[in-house]
């Protein structure tokens, strides 16, 4: 279910360039479209310029934890790994019961190796929702990789029970 349409032209027509300043101020913005336009920016490789809007949707609301979760994803992907997990401590500090970002986090922490850290949040994520196929899928790898084969499999196991066309889904590799 979409709860509400985002107009590109909309943005383009009545939000600034979000590279430069205007006389328009962020009250005028929603933080809920900001962050569905940066989450489109960043699928277009456009990380900069979803940083920066991810910056104008927190300045709204600090409390957005959606916005923080977000531009921990684009630090991840600009391979700013230390910079991500700050964000997502950010996150998680302002909604502690986002199993996304736990899961996110997660697979940062794999980014650096640390798989116990990784573990503790597929954990945190699974904790809060015990049919997050992908938490389930990515603790398994995680084990695999410490060479944990038997509780990995456990979870593979799990995750395919729960997504059966998740291995598909996802980008091996």
């Amino acid at each position: 279910m979409q709860l509400f349409k985002i107009n590109i032209n909309y943005f383009k027509n009545k939000y600034l360039k979000f590279g430069n300043e205007s006389s328009a101020t962020d009250q005028t913005f929603n933080p809920e479209e900001l962050v569905k336009y940066g989450e489109k920016e960043t699928s277009r490789n456009n990380f900069e310029k979803a940083l920066n809007i991810f910056d104008r949707a927190i300045r709204i609301n600090p409390k957005f934890d959606s916005a923080y979760g977000d531009k921990a994803l684009v630090f991840d992907k600009m391979g700013r790994l230390d910079e991500s997990l700050k964000m997502y401590s950010k996150a998680l500090e302002i909604n502690p019961k986002n199993s996304v970002t736990w899961h996110n986090k997660g697979l940062t922490l794999i980014k650096l190796k640390k798989m116990d850290e990784a573990n503790d949040c597929f954990d945190k994520a699974i904790s809060i929702d015990k049919n997050y196929s992908k938490a389930w899928y990515n603790k398994g790898r995680c084990l695999e990789m410490q060479g944990n084969m038997e509780n990995a499999q456990i979870c593979l196991t799990k995750a395919r029970k729960l997504d059966p066309f998740l291995f598909s889904k996802i980008k091996l590799g």
